[in-house]
């Protein structure tokens, strides 16, 4: 994740300063770290916790087990690293949830980046822990760390950062979201617009890349009575549970399936009817334009020869160019409030010869969890 990339340099640079003069014996939970040859040195005492799919398959391909937060909940360390999301509320609560893991004694060490609001994070913790508070400056990030003393922090404000960023259903909806999800206050309008123009008849085995907290697929579940099966495709293990409970109170007979899984990587081959999907452009909050041309062309390969996909993007983006060379017919069919919405039809049979086989064969679905 390039967002992290920063703060993950800043902190493998400070903590080996620390370590050096004042080394841990302990165990060390690491929170939202990304793939570093540094990892290396506390491989035998280290717990990794990620919530990014795809962060955590690079982390696995490095030989390590990767964790759900709710699978190291409960447990104590001699020093726990976090790299915080950016959203305020989930910022909080990675800090609050990231000291409650601290042992008495142990050390907490956070790397924010300096555009993501270090100084003010760093100032409020100062307040809160009531120890002193060492901070160091390193690739435009503050990493700042402090130890946990019995009784000299207010509890109080750190429930209050940890209760900000749980899990919760909205009151004006009922829907369940929460802090750091894409817009997790309620649907986005560029969701709603596609939402509008999906048409009824859409049948068969459908896909939606990159659920979220599951709109798009309780309305494609709500609105289309033909389909028979869909699979909803996250790469962020914060929004599954939310989406679970979202999806399974939408009364129709269907039961969607959901996977922690990054779409940029394939969904499978020739296997489903249609795809939906709003596809990201953005990586955190730094610009990735180059997101919606991987999920497009993830989209391409996991549909069948005669499937569809139906998607929404902000209507400056190119995406026309990349559709074209994939689908035999691509259509504008909406465009308004700043977003396009895009149908593409028949997959040229070059995707899934490149992917390895033609596209009137068929083959289990291919899902990763």
């Amino acid at each position: 994740m390039k967002s992290l990339t920063e703060a993950m340099d800043a902190l493998v640079h400070i903590v080996g300063q620390i370590e050096s003069e004042e080394p841990v014996t302990g165990k060390v939970l690491a929170v939202n770290v990304i793939a570093d040859p540094a990892l290396e040195a506390w491989r035998e005492r280290m717990t990794l916790v990620h919530w990014h799919r795809g962060a955590a398959v690079a982390l696995e391909e490095q030989g390590f087990k990767v964790n759900r937060e709710e699978a190291v909940a409960g447990g104590r360390y001699a020093e726990v690293w976090v790299l915080p999301d950016r959203q305020r509320e989930s910022q909080l609560g990675d800090v609050a949830k990231a000291w409650d893991q601290v042992d008495e004694g142990g050390r907490l060490i956070v790397s924010v980046r300096n555009d993501w609001g270090a100084k003010r994070l760093e100032d409020q913790w100062r307040e809160i822990v009531g120890v002193t508070v060492e901070t160091y400056s390193k690739h435009h990030c503050r990493v700042f760390v402090a130890r946990k003393r019995a009784g000299a922090w207010n509890e109080a404000r750190v429930a209050a950062w940890r209760e900000g960023a749980a899990m919760r259903r909205m009151p004006e909806t009922g829907y369940w979201s929460r802090p750091g999800l894409f817009s997790w206050q309620g649907a986005d309008v560029g969701s709603r617009i596609l939402a509008v123009e999906l048409p009824k008849t859409l049948e068969g085995d459908g896909a939606d890349l990159g659920a979220g907290w599951g709109w798009l697929s309780m309305e494609v579940l709500k609105r289309c009575p033909e389909i028979r099966s869909l699979d909803a495709f996250e790469v962020d293990a914060r929004a599954i549970e939310p989406a679970r409970r979202n999806l399974g109170n939408v009364l129709v007979p269907v039961r969607p399936k959901l996977f922690w899984k990054d779409v940029t990587t394939g969904v499978g081959r020739a296997v489903y009817d249609f795809v939906v999907m709003n596809p990201p452009f953005h990586e955190g909050r730094d610009a990735e334009h180059g997101l919606g041309l991987k999920f497009i062309t993830a989209a391409a390969a996991a549909l069948k020869h005669e499937g569809e996909l139906w998607m929404v993007a902000n209507k400056q983006l190119p995406y026309e160019v990349l559709l074209e060379d994939l689908f035999a017919q691509v259509t504008m069919v909406a465009q308004r409030d700043g977003f396009k919405v895009l149908h593409a039809v028949g997959v040229n049979s070059k995707v899934h010869a490149a992917a390895g086989r033609s596209g009137g064969q068929r083959r289990g679905r291919g899902r990763g969890r």
